[in-house]
This record gives C-alpha cells, sequence and structure tokens, in this order.
C-alpha cells in the first residue's frame, strides 16, 4: 500500500507540477530596440548601440537606441516632398552620436546644425549652426553662425571638430569634453583628424600633433 501510495504521488507531481522545463523556454517579448535592430541596417560601430537611417529624400528619420531595451529616439527627421531637407549619421561612438542635418528653401537659402547626442539619457548638444539667405545675390549671405569640416567623436563623447566662424572669416580646430566644455587647439584649417580613446590627432602643413582628449 505505501508503495502504491508513493508512486501516484510521485506520478501526481510528474503531471501536475509546475512545468518548470516550457517556463525556461518562454522568451520574452522583443523590445521596440531589438525591433529596431532586426529590422534595419545599424550604422553604429558599439555592439550595444542601434543607429539606423531609414527613409528616402522625401520622408524618413534617423533613430537611435542602447541595447537590450533602451528607449529608441529620433535624432532627426524630415518630411519635405521636394526633397530639400537633410539629414545624416556623421559618426558614432560608444552611446553618442553625431547628426548633421539641414534644411534648403526655393530661393537658395540654407540652414545646417551639427549635433551630439547621447543616446542614454538623451543629452543633445549643439555643435555647430548657421542659416543662409540667398538676398537677390548670386550666392548665400551668410552673416553668422559656425559650420565645420573635420570632426571626430570618441567614445566618452569628447568631440574634436573644425569650425569655421562665418561672421569673423576664422576656422580653428577645437576639442570640446563630454559636458560640453571647449579648448582651441589650433588656428587654421587642419588635415587627417583622428580621435582615439586617449588622444586627438591632427596635421597642418604636413606636420602631426597631438593633444590628450578632453574628460
Amino acid at each position: 500500500m505505501r508503495a502504491t501510495a508513493l508512486c501516484l504521488l510521485g506520478l501526481a507531481l510528474t503531471f501536475c507540477g509546475p512545468p518548470a522545463a516550457v517556463a525556461k523556454k518562454a522568451k520574452k517579448t522583443p523590445s521596440a530596440c531589438q525591433k529596431l535592430n532586426e529590422r534595419y541596417t545599424d550604422v553604429a560601430t558599439s555592439h550595444k548601440l542601434v543607429t539606423v537611417v531609414r527613409g528616402n529624400d522625401e520622408t524618413g528619420r534617423i533613430s537611435a537606441c542602447v541595447l537590450p531595451r533602451g528607449k529608441v529616439r529620433t535624432l532627426a527627421s524630415w518630411d519635405d516632398g521636394l526633397g530639400r531637407d537633410f539629414a545624416s549619421v556623421v559618426d558614432t561612438a560608444g552611446l553618442w552620436v553625431l547628426v548633421d542635418e539641414g534644411h534648403r528653401d526655393q530661393y537658395g537659402g540654407v540652414s545646417r546644425y551639427l549635433e551630439r547626442t547621447g543616446v542614454r539619457g538623451n543629452r543633445r548638444f549643439g555643435l555647430a549652426s548657421y542659416g543662409c539667405q540667398l538676398w537677390y545675390s548670386p550666392s548665400p549671405s551668410c552673416p553668422d553662425g559656425t559650420d565645420y569640416d573635420e570632426v571626430g567623436i570618441a567614445r566618452n563623447g569628447a568631440v574634436a571638430v573644425e569650425l569655421s566662424d562665418l561672421a569673423a572669416g576664422t576656422t580653428a580646430l577645437h576639442a570640446l569634453s563630454p559636458s560640453g566644455m571647449s579648448t582651441k587647439l589650433a588656428d587654421g584649417a587642419v588635415d587627417a583628424l583622428r580621435v582615439t580613446s586617449t588622444q586627438i590627432r591632427w596635421k597642418q602643413s604636413g606636420v602631426s600633433h597631438t593633444a590628450p582628449l578632453p574628460e
């Protein structure tokens, strides 16, 4: 009798107990960030960061998030049937993205904006911007603002950027810390700008220069 009772108890545990094997196989619903990573081409260099460009010349957006379940953020978007708005990913490093966006109007004017975004926390910082109007002259007039050429970003969010002051007509290389503090590294245009995890490298008149990465 005792053996029979033990056998029946064993059968009850087998058939009525929690389906542990099934529970282990259950998968979590993919997050919005994971879906974005699966459905589109990721242009980010970090395996934790997802950055995608969707759409065409007329309408689209640049989105980014941090795996596995970070919020999907819109870094830039455009919706102009004439294809006058534009945006592009300039560079990525760590959990940071540089985006260039702008707008052209039917009169020949143009505006441009370079922004750095820390995707985790949505920390945004403008690096360069200008707006030019045609003013019925052969070429757009840019009375003030800043434009950029060479630029690079580090994993900690520090940036080295060649900025042109349109009002003053000057160009200089600047380093910006993750918090946005600016330091001028050199006057004049630069070549072969490169930002590593520890330093900034560039050339002027064929001469190589380095500076420590701001923190």
